[in-house]
């Protein structure tokens, strides 16, 4: 293995955004746009016995309305079999917003048998300043939020098994996940009280474990042209392993791409979350929170079901510069019975220019601006929103 510090990505974070919570915490995202940066730094599979293993060292633009605008750094080591079509990947990552958020995040990527197993294993910790609006549909239009400090720690480990060699089925992994989260809660003024539905959410924890698959068959990982990319994941609370809540928590995110013509893209992307039980406020479905209804802070609305659809027009104009253009709607629900007769519905659209920073992995700048129901909100990052 050959070590080789390489400054990939310099942006000037801008502006201000609408990001919000997460699918495993309040302060997902933070960590999230690590996890994303640590995917775009991945080698390119290993070809005639070459391995492109080392250090990618790479700045981590990130701007959000939830969270402010701010950055931080990734160092990414490659490493693993010298042939594969699959490099072993640790990256290290660490973000700070302007709003005194900040998050740290690890992860380890690997795969065995020519790909047939994936192992995956992350842990991250964040402190994030966020506001609460409540749940349900009329907390979110109309309730003045109340401004809390999140702290929490996650860890997820995935084992994802392919079954089959030929057909359609070969696109498939499935296997095992584990997930751990402490989420400790607070008023970010300490003379006013939390609000009373918060109380028993203060400090908690979550061990859940369940399934999680993928079928993909899109052309590229980093920039596709065709294909479908499906994932989703069904997690069970295990209170006889310590955690405070048993609910049950379905989510699968679809995305399918078209070429329409040479350097335009079609992205269509389909979003559906199902809670059951009783489950905490801050691991609720959370509207937008997958980067595909951009426009709403992510936490506004959350409730325990919600649903999208979104289409973005990707189309490159000249050089290193593309443009997007974005609709979408999607709407939240008391629960998945719900959803299709009783949902909020909100939509929202936008556009937004690229800039590609890396020929390798086709990397691109993010800066989109998008318009929901409350007016415009700023993105920017790296990597297309899904």
């Amino acid at each position: 293995m050959r070590w080789r510090p390489d400054i990939l990505f310099h942006a000037c974070t801008i502006g201000i955004a609408s990001y919000g919570a997460g699918a495993h915490a309040q302060s997902a995202p933070l960590l999230h746009e690590i996890e994303r940066q640590g995917e775009f730094l991945e080698p390119l599979p290993a070809h005639d016995g070459e391995a492109d293993n080392g250090v990618d060292i790479a700045s981590l633009p990130f701007s959000d309305p939830a969270f402010g605008t701010g950055g931080g750094a990734i160092v990414s080591l490659n490493s693993g079999p010298e042939t594969g079509p699959r490099p072993w990947v640790t990256d290290l990552g660490a973000v700070y917003t302007s709003s005194n958020s900040w998050a740290i995040g690890l992860s380890h990527r690997m795969s065995l048998g020519d790909d047939r197993l994936r192992l995956t294993a992350k842990a991250g910790y964040a402190d994030a300043r966020i506001d609460y609006y409540g749940i349900g549909a009329d907390e979110g239009d109309g309730r003045q939020p109340v401004a809390l400090r999140s702290k929490d720690f996650s860890a997820t480990a995935d084992a994802q098994m392919r079954f089959f060699d030929h057909g359609l089925l070969s696109h498939v992994h499935a296997g095992p996940r584990l997930r751990y989260l402490n989420s400790r809660n607070s008023p970010r003024d300490m003379a006013s009280p939390l609000p009373q539905p918060l109380i028993g959410n203060s400090d908690s924890d979550i061990v859940s474990a369940g399934l999680a698959f993928a079928f993909q068959t899109r052309d590229d990982p980093f920039a596709p042209a065709k294909g479908v990319d499906v994932t989703g994941n069904w997690m069970f609370g295990l209170k006889g392993l310590g955690s405070d809540y048993s609910h049950r928590k379905l989510e699968i995110l679809s995305t399918a791409y078209f070429t329409l013509d040479e350097g335009s893209v079609l992205a269509v992307r389909k979003t559906a979350c199902a809670i059951s039980g009783d489950a905490p406020f801050y691991d609720l479905c959370l509207f937008g929170e997958h980067g595909d209804l951009r426009g709403y802070e992510i936490g506004r609305y959350r409730d325990g079901a919600n649903w999208a659809l979104h289409l973005e027009l990707r189309q490159h104009l000249s050089g290193r510069l593309g443009g997007v253009a974005f609709v979408g709607a999607g709407g939240i629900a008391d629960s998945s019975g719900d959803i299709w007769k009783h949902s909020h519905v909100l939509s929202s659209a936008g556009f937004g220019m690229r800039y590609g920073m890396s020929d390798r992995n086709k990397a691109n700048l993010r800066a989109d601006l998008a318009f929901g129901q409350d007016g415009p909100a700023f993105y920017l990052g790296i990597g297309e929103a899904f």
